[in-house]
């Protein structure tokens, strides 16, 4: 079975296409939708087609208590922005069992069909492809003994899922899958297409030359 797991606050102008979708997926699954202290009607709406879990505010913190109620022996990692494709669960059971111990999908901004978004999503593909180096956007997946092997999230205020990357490819093989997921460009439109992304590749830089998670979020916060 495969435990869905998705990290929310604030959520209710996407939660419940997400969670419709999810439900008509094909596939053993359960759904937990983790809240870090909504103030809207996330709560009430995921509620019609999920368990609810309430924990404090952190996506790292939220994602590893939806693990801790998982029943599956794979989780999936899912934002609230998304839109998933209708075979993922197949897609995913497959790909464990040719050996893959985790792995992402393949991204793509599913309300913007700019260039210079077509550009980022290009390269984010590549750089999992090449690098196994996944998003929290691109709907991470990994088996449940390797998740808890690692310690699951490190529980660092940013940069959780590049972390948890490189931890997962010290396990075994990582795979990006063709099949796409489609991740909202508001923080591109809201921030900036051009800077967002330098601003991200900053933080990538800095974080892998040993600056503080705890610095990089409070740069990241004063700048956005």
């Amino acid at each position: 079975m495969i435990s869905i797991i998705i990290p929310v606050l604030n959520e209710e102008n996407n939660i419940a296409n997400l969670l419709r979708d999810l439900s008509d997926l094909p596939g053993k699954k359960e759904i937990l939708v983790v809240d870090g202290g909504s103030t809207d009607n996330t709560v009430e709406l995921a509620e019609k087609y999920a368990e609810v879990i309430q924990d404090s505010r952190g996506r790292a913190n939220q994602m590893n208590e939806g693990t801790r109620h998982a029943k599956g022996n794979i989780l999936w990692f899912v934002h609230s922005d998304s839109i998933v494709a209708k075979n993922s669960l197949e897609i995913i059971e497959k790909t464990v069992k040719k050996g893959s111990i985790a792995g992402g999908f393949s991204l793509y901004f599913h309300d913007s069909n700019k260039g210079f978004l077509r550009y980022i999503a290009f390269t984010s593909n590549l750089r999992a492809s090449f690098i196994k180096l996944f998003f929290g956007d691109q709907g991470i997946f990994v088996k449940k003994d390797i998740f808890d092997a690692i310690g699951g999230y490190p529980q660092i205020l940013i940069m959780e899922d590049f972390q948890f990357s490189l931890n997962l490819k010290k396990k075994g093989r990582v795979t990006r899958v063709k099949e796409k997921i489609g991740t909202s460009s508001r923080r591109f439109t809201e921030g900036g297409a051009f800077k967002t992304f330098f601003l991200m590749q900053k933080m990538k830089i800095l974080y892998m030359v040993g600056v503080s998670p705890e610095k990089l979020n409070k740069m990241y916060r004063e700048i956005r």
